[in-house]
């Protein structure tokens, strides 16, 4: 029988997720939105946005690998030293943004802990009201039941919020962290383009989208 080589035996090697990404300048990685669509330097999402946006959409369910190729115009062309600088802002952008996701996340996780204590501290006093009210004599069944009844929902509302925060409300956040972990790790590559090649890949988006 034959015998399967160590190499093949381990785990096969994930191809990086692959993204296109066209701008006009590679300055419009982290450019400002520009909101004018009459004009042709017309940028409503800044290039770094895009990507992260790209990555929710594809919701990465292996090793979170990416490589994303840039393709800008012929004229636009500069030395190679480019590369080594785009790298060092995605480096930098990505650490500034992840620095400040996880000060969020840390005051959402405090926010969120006294949220749950209150809750349940509200919940606890409102079981025991209702008890008691509901051994409560000299009361009509009816009121007693009623006033029993609206006192337990008061305290599961109370404790509403908090768990509902808990559980989902802090997911937006890791997602993020785990997004910009992934562009700060990404590979990438540069490509030049004549305005011909880049007017026929717009016709091209067009159809498809028509279709």
């Amino acid at each position: 029988m034959a015998q399967t080589a160590p190499s093949e035996r381990g785990e096969r090697r994930v191809e990086p997720y692959p993204l296109t990404l066209r701008l006009n300048d590679m300055q419009d990685l982290f450019a400002l939105p520009r909101h004018n669509a009459f004009q042709e330097d017309y940028l409503p999402v800044s290039g770094i946005d895009q990507i992260a946006h790209q990555l929710k959409l594809a919701r990465l369910r292996h090793d979170g690998s990416l490589h994303v190729t840039f393709i800008l115009p012929e004229n636009s062309k500069q030395d190679d030293e480019l590369s080594a600088a785009v790298q060092a802002a995605i480096k930098r952008y990505c650490e500034t943004r992840l620095a400040n996701l996880a000060i969020d996340l840390k005051s959402r996780q405090i926010s969120v802990i006294r949220g749950l204590q209150v809750g349940v501290l509200i919940l606890g006093i409102s079981l025991a009201l209702a008890a008691a009210v509901s051994r409560a004599e000299g009361m009509v069944d009816w009121l007693r039941n009623l006033l029993s009844n609206s006192i337990s929902i008061f305290g599961t509302v109370a404790l509403w919020s908090p768990a509902d925060a808990f559980l989902f409300g802090m997911r937006p956040l890791y997602t993020e962290l785990r997004i910009y972990q992934i562009i700060c790790d990404m590979s990438f590559d540069i490509q030049y383009e004549q305005a011909g090649q880049a007017l026929a890949a717009k016709l091209n988006i067009g159809r498809k989208e028509r279709r």
